[in-house]
């Protein structure tokens, strides 16, 4: 757990945001453990302006091509004490 929240918190730093489909997914998939991820790319994750543990969405496209958007907890990005 701690090492896919870690990987998307940093695949959302990194900036990895690319218009791949301009058709928008109309649903959204909550993400769970058992859920098998098949990411090809990563199009759009949300900020966290919030402080504290929070829903965020990542887009994602699957090595088919599919655009997915998955909902998962992060930790937010305005917290004052952050270290």
């Amino acid at each position: 757990m701690k090492s896919l929240l870690s990987t998307l918190f940093l695949i959302g730093l990194s900036g990895t945001a690319a218009a791949v489909d301009n058709s928008s997914p109309s649903n959204v998939e909550d993400y769970s453990y058992s859920k098998p991820l098949n990411i090809a790319k990563v199009v759009n994750i949300t900020n966290g302006d919030y402080c504290g543990i929070g829903p965020r969405e990542m887009t994602y496209v699957d090595t088919m091509g599919t655009t997915h958007v998955l909902r998962y907890q992060a930790y937010g990005d305005s917290c004052i004490d952050q270290n």
